[in-house]
């Protein structure tokens, strides 16, 4: 339940509202692991099941009530217990990967500007960790003592602008190899 764990994780910095949840997502980890609002809510309710966070409601003059979440302490045991646990390795699911396996009825043009456009979608997502990712570490690491977090969350994003890095690589080389093959028939 990786996305109940980062749940659990943001909460064991601050009570949050499950709008809270979202916006924390998008500008701090939404480069390894995204969530939609409806799949937080989802979570948030099977969290209070398993009694691992509670809700109270706050009222507000005006607006909606909010309802508020906060880690219990079997939260934090759960969650404590789940980064020490090893993971099993995830299948990659990468739907341009299945375009260019069934592209043998495209030219090698077709494949190639599929290839390159992906290229460049990357180099802006690259862009995008030299910028954000340190803005958004040095934002949502501004409390005291939090160098120690502050450095693990850059880990991850030096992990995200490695993966495109090396995808970048590869593609380079096939587009190479894309070239070389024969032509349609």
């Amino acid at each position: 339940m990786p996305l109940a764990h980062a749940i659990l994780g943001f909460l064991d910095y601050e009570s949050m509202t499950g709008y809270d949840l979202k916006k924390i997502f998008d500008q701090s980890v939404a480069h390894f692991w995204s969530a939609t609002q409806s799949h937080i809510y989802k979570a948030l309710e099977t969290l209070e099941e398993e009694g691992w966070a509670e809700s109270k409601i706050i009222p507000q003059e005006g607006r909606p009530n909010r309802k508020e979440y906060h880690i219990t302490k079997a939260g934090r045991a759960e969650l404590r217990r789940w980064v020490v646990t090893p993971l099993p390795l995830s299948p990659t699911r990468e739907a341009w990967l299945i375009q260019i396996f069934f592209s043998h009825a495209s030219s090698n043009e077709e494949i190639i500007a599929l290839l390159k456009a992906r290229a460049e979608n990357i180099r802006e997502t690259l862009q995008a960790f030299q910028t954000q990712i340190p803005e958004s570490v040095e934002e949502g690491g501004s409390m005291p003592g939090m160098e120690r977090m502050k450095q693990l969350w850059k880990l991850t994003g030096d992990y995200g602008a490695a993966y495109y890095e090396a995808e970048l690589v590869w593609l380079e080389k096939t587009i190479k190899k894309i070239n070389k093959l024969p032509p349609l028939k």
